[in-house]
Order: C-alpha cells, then sequence, then structure tokens
C-alpha cells in the first residue's frame, strides 16, 4: 500500500519548492481532459501522491500571491489553442 509522506527542506533544491514540479517521477501518470463531460484529472496512485506532495509545498510555503508553472504534458483532449494546465497560488 502506498503512504504519503512529505519532508518540508529548509533550502528547497527546486527553488521555491522541494518537489520537481516541470517532471512527474518515475511510475506517475497524470492527465487532465476538457470536453462535453468537463474537467477530468485522472492518475494512478503515484500520479495522485505527486500532485499531493506539489499541493501541500504550495499550501505550506511563504511564496508570493501568483507563483505559478506550467505543465502542457498533463492536457489532453481539450479543443483550444493553448494546451497546457497552469497551477497558480491566489493567496501567499
Amino acid at each position: 500500500m502506498l503512504k504519503f509522506e512529505h519532508t518540508f527542506e529548509d533550502e528547497p533544491r527546486y527553488g521555491d519548492v522541494s518537489v520537481d514540479i516541470l517532471e512527474n517521477p518515475a511510475g506517475a501518470t497524470i492527465e487532465f481532459s476538457v470536453g462535453d463531460g468537463g474537467l477530468w484529472l485522472s492518475a494512478n496512485q503515484e500520479g495522485f501522491l505527486y500532485l499531493a506532495r506539489i499541493f501541500a509545498e504550495l499550501g505550506s510555503r511563504p511564496l508570493e500571491k501568483g507563483y505559478h508553472f506550467h505543465r502542457p504534458d498533463w492536457l489532453k483532449n481539450a479543443d483550444f489553442e493553448r494546451k497546457e494546465v497552469s497551477v497558480e497560488l491566489l493567496h501567499g
């Protein structure tokens, strides 16, 4: 069984966060799709644990409002020009 554990580093190795937000770890699969059925987030267990680590960092670090990143590889089956998932912190 998978277990969620995350250690927050005093000096994050990837800049503002300690999780690599630009590349999925080995074994993690994440896909967003947009269509008539709305927005779908699909992931395997490793993918959801990876997202949990990212969101825990965004919620716990003293990041500035507007901190964001883009992942074009997460979005599939969209009928619009710019195909990427953007994640942004609204309140720092």
